[in-house]
């Protein structure tokens, strides 16, 4: 008797689980650790995302998930159907945002302040803004379980690894190590942008056994006096803001810096340099050739 009883109660647990849709039976939730440190919940797998920079459009398209893509800033220059919202970009519209009825919404860091607010209205919001190659990396496989593609993440982080290791066995033959400036912004000549300690931009050019003369600031993006770019004498300059060694020359003492008087200037895209998506490989091979151009002949 008792048998029968529990087989009757399977048969009535079996009927009412296929009762259910298919897409309802998959939908679960996860807690997921943002670049931030926040605890993040999300019902997965996601179908509408709002992208709050473009290297989080890379990351979420490498995957195969564009279509999924219902609102992004408007400094994103990616592919994205003609009916994606744009919403602005370091201050976006939160309405705009909420209007768009998105399951998650992904940022950077500077936007811990909208995330919040987000939350508040029960929208979940990740910060992806990894400085490093390894948290790239991180991050895309991190996508992947938020968007149920651990297959595609996985294969596009092998990807980026073997081109890791090929680009280190040829830089294993340096037997150089020279010093860089990498100047992104000379809207005040005097006091240039540069890339710091903490900048994926800094970690590059470390991985590309070169030693960047900002390194040792406190913030990711400092301006450098005149005087201390000129004492540090790089060996190579790289410019990201078009100017050209013309223009350096023209600076007060410029013209006595190593890099300028054996013309080793050359400029690079910022967005590949700088953007932490799956292209930074990329990056990271454009300034590996510009430091040691004879191992990469």
């Amino acid at each position: 008797m008792l048998k029968r009883f529990i087989l009757l109660i399977l048969f009535i647990i079996a009927l009412a689980w296929h009762a259910i849709p298919l897409h309802a039976q998959v939908i679960t939730n996860i807690a997921i650790t943002d670049d931030a440190g926040r605890k993040v919940f999300i019902r997965i797998p996601v179908k509408r995302v709002v992208t709050l920079a473009p290297s989080n459009t890379d990351i979420v398209s490498a995957l195969g998930m564009t279509s999924t893509i219902v609102g992004a800033s408007n400094t994103d220059d990616n592919p994205l159907p003609i009916d994606v919202k744009r919403v602005g970009f370091i201050n976006p519209s939160v309405e705009e945002i909420v209007s768009l009825n998105p399951q998650l919404v992904v940022g950077i860091y500077g936007e811990n302040m909208i995330c919040n607010r987000l939350e508040r209205l029960h929208i979940p919001c990740l910060i992806l803004s990894p400085d490093t190659v390894d948290g790239v990396m991180h991050d895309i496989k991190l996508a992947g379980r938020i968007f149920s593609t651990n297959a595609a993440a996985s294969v596009i982080v092998n990807q980026m690894k073997q081109q890791i290791d090929w680009i280190d066995s040829k830089l294993s033959r340096c037997k150089t190590t020279p010093l860089v400036y990498f100047e992104i912004d000379a809207s005040d000549p005097s006091r240039p942008f540069s890339a710091g300690n903490g900048s994926l931009i800094d970690t590059l050019i470390t991985m590309a056994h070169a030693k960047n003369i900002a390194h040792n600031t406190i913030n990711q993006w400092p301006q450098l006096s005149t005087e201390f770019i000129i004492s540090k004498n790089p060996d190579i300059v790289i410019l990201a803001d078009g100017l050209n060694i013309n223009a350096l020359k023209r600076r007060p003492g410029w013209s006595e810096i190593k890099a300028i008087r054996e013309k080793r200037v050359y400029h690079v895209n910022q967005n590949i340099v700088s953007r932490p998506g799956p292209n930074i490989i990329k990056g990271f091979l454009d300034i590996a050739k510009i430091i040691h151009p004879k191992v990469f002949k």
